[in-house]
């Protein structure tokens, strides 16, 4: 049984190919602890709800490094329901005064939801591979 008004960060992560077209999407990978491998795909615990109340990059290279390939994402729920697409990562940098909502309202997960995340990316990828690094504010009820 989980506390109430507990909750975790999501690390999530999408890497392009060298020289991937605009608009490659790609299945990020979610890891709920540094110390847990990640996944494509979460499946919220039988006893838990998750919300999904932010979504942000913690440094510019967030948004895509050695290349700025400036995704945006996507969460998708029981395979197949596409809940929210976020503004590009660049401008969901944490410290940005005018960081846009990734969401108009929080986004529900009830328990043995499935949950993923696509990251489309909005230029052309360099000659080099390039990873998307993004967090997902979770609060478990």
């Amino acid at each position: 049984m989980s506390a109430n008004n507990s909750g975790i960060v999501l690390t999530c992560s999408a890497a392009f190919a060298a020289a991937a077209p605009v608009a490659t999407v790609i299945s990020g990978t979610m890891q709920t602890s540094p110390t847990v491998t990640a996944v494509t795909e979460l499946q919220v615990p039988l006893t838990e709800n998750w919300i999904a109340t932010d979504m942000y990059i913690l440094a510019a290279a967030g948004a895509g490094t050695p290349t700025v390939i400036n995704p945006v994402v996507s969460l998708d729920k029981n395979r197949g329901r596409q809940l929210v697409q976020t503004p590009p990562l660049s401008s969901m940098l944490i410290t940005n005064n005018t960081r846009p909502r990734f969401s108009p309202q929080p986004i529900g997960f009830e328990g043995g939801s499935i949950i993923r995340t696509f990251a489309t990316s909005t230029v052309l990828n360099g000659g080099a591979i390039s990873t998307a690094t993004y967090f997902i504010a979770i609060s478990i009820v």
